[in-house]
């Protein structure tokens, strides 16, 4: 496994987006060798964020999503279906792969006690509400 580097980024925003792969297991690869993580749509608006991820062909109980120092760590596995014994495959032409996938959250910017997440025609979607911002106080500063 691959520590976590944290990075600094100026913009909260982008470090949103500064998102990194960590392979855990060795059937994160394809039998290409590359990498497996899903597509994702990334939704902003003044009241959060949707991260919608491609996965379909799973249940809601392969997904585990935990928030861990500001990074959201999405991972899925599910079983490889077992045949009945004496049945083989004549051809096939998917499966479905284990995957993990990673973003970093800016500092304060983000409620992550109030993180949703639902699974719904292929795609599960995590709503990552922003912090209310706090009024502003004014302090006067006495001249001695």
């Amino acid at each position: 496994m691959k520590p976590i580097v944290k990075r600094q980024v100026k913009d909260p925003m982008l470090a949103l987006f500064d998102e990194f792969f960590r392979p855990m297991v060795p059937s994160l690869e394809n039998q290409m060798g590359r990498l497996v993580v899903p597509a994702v749509n990334i939704i902003e608006d003044d009241k959060g964020v949707e991260i919608d991820v491609a996965a379909p062909g799973l249940e809601k109980n392969d997904f585990e999503i935990k928030v861990e120092d500001n990074v959201l760590t999405i991972s899925a596995h599910r079983e490889e279906q077992k045949l009945e014994e004496g049945a083989n495959y004549i051809k096939k032409e998917f499966g479905y792969e284990n995957f993990q996938r990673s973003f970093t959250l800016p500092d304060n910017m983000f409620d992550t006690d109030k993180i949703e997440a639902k699974y719904e025609n292929g795609v599960l979607k995590i709503y990552i509400p922003k912090v209310e911002e706090q009024q502003k106080k004014v302090k006067k500063i006495e001249v001695k």
